[in-house]
């Protein structure tokens, strides 16, 4: 069957080719006047240079820097390409715009970004998800886990020149980037050209802990005299101290009254038959934490002749996220008696049925409302601790002979991620109503009844301290050798061959352990009292003099004054922390994890053309390429399945090993065509075939379970590469001073779709401390189940505004807009069809520049609508990120010609971050607060 689709796809692709070509060879041969292939702007640029001097015979040299260097970089390089691309380029080294890529990234035509406590993190181009776009760093894979996407919170900005995104392929590229491949550019010595040190002195303030904290860098280039052999080093160390304030909501749960343990009759129609939905837990939570990312890059370069070029470069991140997590919890999904024969049940409740059509598994209706006594209650605290380190080797040569020119690199790279957190469950059973006086989509109102107090600590109790993280290692080799011969005359200009091989192995386990109440009171030597029978047969220790009352300023809706968290000093002035992780060490969860390893061998051959006046352009080629999947992991018995009871970790029993092999191979053609249709007015065609691998994870041989929110998840190692047949069309009008109109239109016919195939599964689990309790489980395994098409239209726009006369020069705008048609497809296998994961409907975004006098002021507004996120399998109801939009502005004064002062600020409107179910239930709202980064910039 991929034969026969490689098949008829080469000849359409042969018929286009011919088409296009002839139709836009006729435009060119009626053309009445011959236009000049270069451009009309005679710009010259002195980085060093602010204002515009006359030489002696009068004529003006238009001298261009800052941010406005920075775009006509970028307009050079889309102008040159062969294929449909955007990017950012730095005026300077150590001067990108913006201090996060991601930032950066979501100024580009079709661009969109994730935020990770509130910095860019993840990219997405053209709507689809981030595991679709390609990352590669100076050319070669770089990774950050077990995802296909790049975490570019490890990656910091100060040594990157360039930042490009192509959008359509080339047969010479390596594949994978479905959506786009985003290449990563630091600058090599010689490119530099001179002996020189840049340094950055920066302090970054964050407004909602209201904390400052340092940010340098420093990079020294070596250009011996004959400016044959270049050395650099950089060094860059960031800390950011943060604080996110958030309501989370867990998802929809559907529940059989019967199957609550101990049952609840929501409805209180006397009876336990009844199916309704309702919130699973609500939680006020907030997350003071630190960021600490220290960067090395380094580069050795020897170009004894114009013809050899030998290069080697190093890049290293040290990337460390950790702080503590305060959350006041209400579990709905839990109400039970804290000791035998005590009061519990719902009291109170209001039902909404119009929403029936929209719920899952039978559902009666939602529970907008409802009292109840017993209301698992928590006070909790959490320890954070993560790490990435990331490593990235490369070297490689250029020779050029007469026509011929022969290019290898050999690249490594290896990702390590370790984490280790611990928790408290420490519960108390309230007198609780929970309410959504502003709809749904606003967080709850969550309120307790006469005669509990919240802020009491006696009514709280510790039922375990448990210890949860992981570890991930992500690891690449990777070798090209290409070769391409020059043709001088004809309308054949080039042929190019390849060979490529790469060989990547992810590996993932999670760890956990757990400390119950009776190991915590004999640990504290007796100053943690064991009460047999509080929480049924668990029991708990009392938490009165382990907790203490915070309180945070907030938007939130409904976030409480003030509310109980575990005193971690308190504790661990108690039972130290190596004592407690010492009786208890944490310990790898059996079937959790994955090994996976994948081997690529590629070849392609690609021909380049042109006209003989330089108007028409393109290439032409086919890649081959061989993918070979090695897939390791556990396979558990799950009626062995250990839980806590009201507790939400799971011990899963040791699996049985197991190996499966995977094979595919794909015939990957593609085109691209370029054609001057007059003095800078460009326009371009692509169409190709493409390819992208599933997410490494999604391979594993592996199952996982979570029994806190009744999932049973496991890989396929059988999955199937996405494909997309696709085509682009571009207009691109090159303005004078920097200038640019652009307008695109793109198509994607995507085939084996990976969406979740999900059946229930009822399973006995054994409760930790004796008895079994019955539950359902939703089980997941990806599937090639969907295929989509999708179309958009781009638009974009840099205005310089000296055309409107001098009152204006040093003043521009720049904006971009993205339409994407993307079809409804089901999340999981008979589920109601949702959007596409990660399509916005509409994206753009826009801004305003002044330049001059040494000046520069910058603001931006980024907007995209409604996406699906994809993270909504826990409860099948979805999770989507409602419209967004940032405001961020920057400001920067050349106090000489080696000294520039800079400010930049980040969400300048303090915009809250959002996301919600299928049906408007709000799931996440968060408020990350300003970032502030102000500091100096010297080069010598």
């Amino acid at each position: 069957m991929a034969k026969a689709v490689n098949s008829r796809f080469g000849r359409v692709l042969g018929v286009s080719f011919l088409l296009t070509t002839g139709a836009w060879h006729a435009a060119a041969i009626a053309q009445t006047t011959a236009a000049s292939p270069t451009s009309t702007d005679q710009t010259t640029v002195e980085q060093t240079s602010i204002d515009a001097p006359v030489d002696a015979a009068g004529s003006e040299e238009i001298v261009v820097t800052g941010f406005r260097r920075s775009l006509q970089l970028a307009n050079e390089k889309k102008r040159s390409a062969d294929v449909v691309s955007d990017g950012i380029s730095a005026e300077d080294i150590g001067k990108f715009p913006d201090q996060n890529l991601a930032e950066s990234l979501q100024r580009i035509t079709g661009v969109q970004i994730t935020r990770s406590r509130g910095e860019g993190s993840s990219v997405s181009i053209r709507g689809l998800a981030p595991d679709f776009a390609r990352t590669q760093y100076n050319g070669r894979t770089l990774g950050s886990g077990g995802s296909r996407s790049f975490d570019f919170t490890a990656l910091s900005a100060e040594f990157v020149s360039a930042v490009e995104v192509a959008k359509s392929p080339s047969a010479d590229m390596i594949e994978g980037g479905l959506a786009g491949t985003i290449n990563v550019r630091t600058a090599r010595p010689l490119d530099i050209g001179k002996s020189s040190f840049n340094g950055t002195v920066e302090g970054v303030y964050e407004d909602n802990p209201k904390k400052l904290s340092p940010r340098v860098a420093g990079l020294a280039n070596y250009v011996n005299s004959s400016k044959t052999f270049g050395i650099n080093v950089g060094v860059a160390y960031e800390q950011r101290k943060y604080l996110a304030v958030s309501y989370e909501g867990y998802g929809a749960e559907t529940g059989v009254e019967a199957q609550r343990n101990p049952p609840i009759d929501y409805n209180r129609d006397g009876d336990f038959g009844d199916t309704y939905t309702f919130n699973h837990a609500q939680a006020y939570q907030a997350f003071p934490g630190s960021r600490k990312r220290f960067s090395v890059v380094g580069a050795v370069q020897y170009k004894p002749t114009d013809n050899v070029n030998v290069f080697a470069d190093y890049f290293h991140s040290d990337f460390r996220d950790k702080g503590r997590w305060y959350e006041n919890a209400t579990r709905f999904t839990n109400i039970a008696p804290a000791l035998p024969g005590q009061l519990y049940g719902v009291t109170a409740s209001t039902i909404d049925t119009t929403l029936v059509p929209q719920l899952l598994s039978g559902s009666q209706g939602f529970v907008t409302a409802m009292t109840a006594t017993g209301l698992d209650h928590r006070a909790s605290t959490f320890s954070q601790d993560s790490r990435k380190i990331l490593n990235s080797y490369a070297g490689g040569f250029d020779v050029t002979d007469g026509n011929m020119k022969v290019s290898g690199q050999a690249s490594y790279f290896k990702s390590t991620t370790r984490s280790l957190n611990n928790g408290f469950a420490t519960i108390s059973r309230a007198i609780g109503t929970i309410r959504h006086p502003d709809g749904l989509g606003s967080p709850p109102q969550v309120t307790y009844g006469a005669g509990y107090d919240p802020l009491d600590p006696s009514t709280f109790f510790l039922l375990s301290q448990d210890f949860f993280g992981g570890r991930n290692s992500d690891r690449n080799y990777e070798g090209r050798l290409d070769a391409e011969y020059t043709i001088e005359d004809g309308f054949l200009k080039s042929l190019k061959a390849g060979l490529y091989y790469g060989d990547r192995r992810n590996t993932s386990v999670d760890t956990r352990s757990s400390a119950n109440a009776a190991t915590l009171a004999r640990l504290s030597g007796g100053k943690l009292v064991f009460a047999p029978g509080v929480e049924g047969a668990v029991g708990a220790v009392r938490a009165t003099n382990i907790l203490k009352p915070i309180s945070f300023d907030t938007k939130i809706p409904y976030y409480p004054a003030s509310y109980l968290v575990t005193d971690l000093d308190a504790y661990y002035g108690i039972i130290p922390y190596a004592t407690v992780i010492g009786a208890v060490p944490p310990r790898d969860v059996s079937g959790s994890g994955y090994d996976v390893g994948e081997q690529t061998m590629a070849a392609y051959v690609q021909a380049g053309f042109g006209s003989a006046d330089g108007r028409l352009g393109g290439n032409l080629g086919v890649r081959f390429v061989n993918t070979q999947t090695v897939s390791n992991g556990l396979v558990p018995d799950l009626n062995g399945i250990i839980i806590e009871p009201g507790g939400v970790f799971t011990t899963v029993p040791t699996g049985v090993p197991t190996k499966v092999k995977g094979d595919y191979d794909y015939f990957l053609p593609s085109l691209n065509v370029k054609y001057e249709l007059a003095n800078d007015l460009l326009v371009r065609g692509a169409l190709a075939r493409v390819l992208g691998r599933p997410g490494l994870g999604s391979l594993s041989a592996g199952t996982s379970v979570n029994a806190n929110v009744r999932s049973i998840n496991s890989g396929n190692p059988s999955l199937q590469p996405y494909l997309s047949d696709q085509a682009d069309l571009s207009l691109e009008y090159y303005l004078p001073k920097q200038g640019l109109l652009s307008a695109a239109v793109f198509y994607k016919h995507l085939t084996n779709y990976i969406i979740n195939g999900q059946v229930t599964q009822t399973l006995t689990a054994q409760l930790r401390g004796g008895g079994t309790q019955t539950l359902v489980f939703r089980r997941n395994q990806p599937l090639n189940l969907a295929s989509a098409d999708i179309k958009g239209a781009e638009v974009a726009a840099q205005i310089p505004l000296a055309y409107l006369g001098g009152t204006f020069d040093g003043f521009g705008v720049f904006g971009s807009f993205t339409y994407i048609d993307a079809p409804k497809i089901p999340q999981f296998q008979g589920g109601p069809n949702i959007p596409l994961n990660g399509v916005s409907k509409y994206n753009y975004n826009v801004g305003g520049y002044f330049e001059k006098y040494g000046i520069g002021l910058r603001g931006s507004y980024t907007y995209r609508s409604e996406y699906s996120s994809g993270d909504g399998n826990y409860f099948g109801d979805g999770t989507f990120v409602p419209a967004y939009g940032q405001l961020d502005g920057s400001v920067s004064y050349q106090l000489t010609p080696a000294i520039s002062l800079s400010a930049d600020v980040t969400n300048l409107l303090d915009a809250l971050q959002k996301t919600e179910n299928s049906f408007g239930l709000a799931r996440i709202q968060s408020q990350i607060g300003r970032r502030i980064t102000a500091g100096v910039h010297f080069r010598f």
